[in-house]
């Protein structure tokens, strides 16, 4: 391939993950329950073709190398396109018997986190993991088979980086465990005597004692300030709000869109935040230059600025006297998804090399209680199955604290309000790529910052 078709393809694959992300995107807002994936991918079959893949990879041009792993990262999605379609046709009509009768999936697991009664709490657990079944079934067989393609196609799982997100692990577990059981003291009054469920961990990462600082109201203008002193275009981003019954819960982010269904109290504020970085990162470069570590760098900064006790004094009112509280709790909210993201990506690299079925969902329950110390539900093993997203995640926590710590060194601890900060910030999403470094950032020390802000 030559200068000019490496060219016309980038341009190609653009134009088809575009319209995979507008699909996905649809999804998950719960705007179309059966999304159709497999055509697009007939549309324009030469970006995920094997004879492209073998003329990139023969290639010397410049930017074939990298676009090779593009197509070959498209062949993946391509060969599960079809069980794509169908585990997310099939959540987005699931449902589960809750406490208060029938009830659709989303509603369930939008429910459950603001429940305070155990009991009630238990049972729309029960009813969510009822109406799970369906969907991870297929989602499973998606999963199995995007695995085989990716070894086809020589995409090799990263085990430097689970090795390293077992050492975020064990860099943080007695502070998790002992913050978390502080934390579930205040919100559950006791400790289960069965111990702690999924359920009940979601009850306490809710922090719903603090919904009177982080009123819904106050959420938009918070991140308009934010992204104004950054000299960051909030306007510019497509952010669906609407409260659709199929609807995702919380905060997702497909490509440079935003689909925000509200929880509810300090989590939007955190995930909101997080979310608008990753797009703006998404939207910063076409979609065959996009880094997903970029993304996942600049969602770190701006989610751990909620750990900031003058931006929350700025932007929630919140007192001096409440502050060290309020950081614990939300620094232990934002480990309690790293650990999660970490345990995951080991068994999501399992999954890469042919673990499946029992075994799988026995191996991710067993990881994921540890690593939370709640019991976890065997269901929910294909929700982590995406091990590129899961590692993007990682490394994007631990390059973005390694640019958080540069952004301070170089602009005080308030970078945020710095107008040079913003020319930095600027800077890298035009790039889009983070500075060269002798060696990738540890995610331990991710999880060390988090600690640390829980001290």
């Amino acid at each position: 391939m030559d200068g000019g078709e490496i060219e016309a393809l980038a341009q190609e694959l653009d134009l088809l993950v575009e319209a995979l992300d507008e699909e996905r995107f649809r999804h998950v807002a719960g705007i179309e329950p059966e999304p159709a994936l497999g055509r697009l991918f007939a549309a324009r079959p030469r970006v995920a073709h094997r004879e492209t893949l073998a003329a990139l990879r023969a290639s010397a041009e410049p930017g074939a190398a990298p676009l090779a792993q593009r197509v070959a990262a498209l062949r993946a999605e391509r060969a599960q396109a079809d069980e794509e379609e169908a585990w997310r046709a099939a959540e987005a009509a699931a449902s589960g018997l809750g406490p208060d009768g029938p009830a659709r999936l989303a509603a369930l697991e939008l429910a459950l986190p603001r429940e305070s009664d155990p009991e009630r709490r238990a049972a729309l657990a029960a009813a969510a993991a009822e109406a799970l079944e369906p969907a991870a079934a297929r989602r499973e067989a998606a999963a199995e088979q995007r695995a085989k393609a990716r070894a086809e196609g020589g995409l090799a799982p990263d085990w430097r980086a689970v090795v390293e997100g077992d050492q975020l692990l064990g860099a943080s577990d007695d502070a998790w465990r002992d913050v978390l059981a502080w934390a579930a003291r205040r919100a559950l009054g006791a400790a289960p005597e069965r111990g702690l469920a999924r359920a009940d961990l979601l009850h306490v990462l809710a922090l719903a004692e603090w919904d009177g600082l982080f009123r819904p109201a106050l959420l938009a203008p918070a991140v308009k300030r934010t992204c104004d002193a950054l000299r960051l275009d909030a306007g510019a981003l497509r952010v669906d709000e609407a409260d659709r019954a199929a609807k995702w819960p919380g905060v997702h982010v497909v490509g440079a869109r935003i689909s925000y269904r509200r929880r509810g109290g300090a989590g939007d504020w955190q995930d909101l935040l997080a979310g608008v970085g990753r797009a703006f990162a998404a939207k910063g470069a076409p979609p065959h230059r996009r880094d997903p570590v970029l993304a996942g760098a600049v969602a770190w900064i701006l989610g751990t600025l909620t750990l900031e006790p003058r931006w929350l004094a700025e932007h929630a009112s919140v007192e001096k006297r409440h502050a060290g509280d309020l950081v614990r709790a939300l620094a232990l909210r934002r480990l309690s998804a790293l650990r999660l993201d970490a345990a995951a990506l080991r068994l999501a690299t399992e999954v890469e090399r042919g673990l499946s079925g029992a075994a799988w969902r026995e191996g991710h329950r067993e990881a994921l209680t540890a690593a939370s110390g709640a019991v976890w539900d065997g269901a929910r093993a294909s929700r982590d199955a995406d091990g590129p997203a899961l590692l993007a995640r990682v490394q994007g926590a631990a390059e973005g604290e390694r640019l958080r710590r540069a952004l301070r060194e170089r602009y005080d601890e308030d970078w945020w309000r710095n107008p040079r900060s913003a020319g930095h910030l600027a800077g890298l999403l035009a790039a889009g790529r983070l500075p060269e470094a002798d060696a990738p950032a540890p995610p331990s020390e991710a999880a060390r910052a988090l600690v640390a802000a829980m001290a």
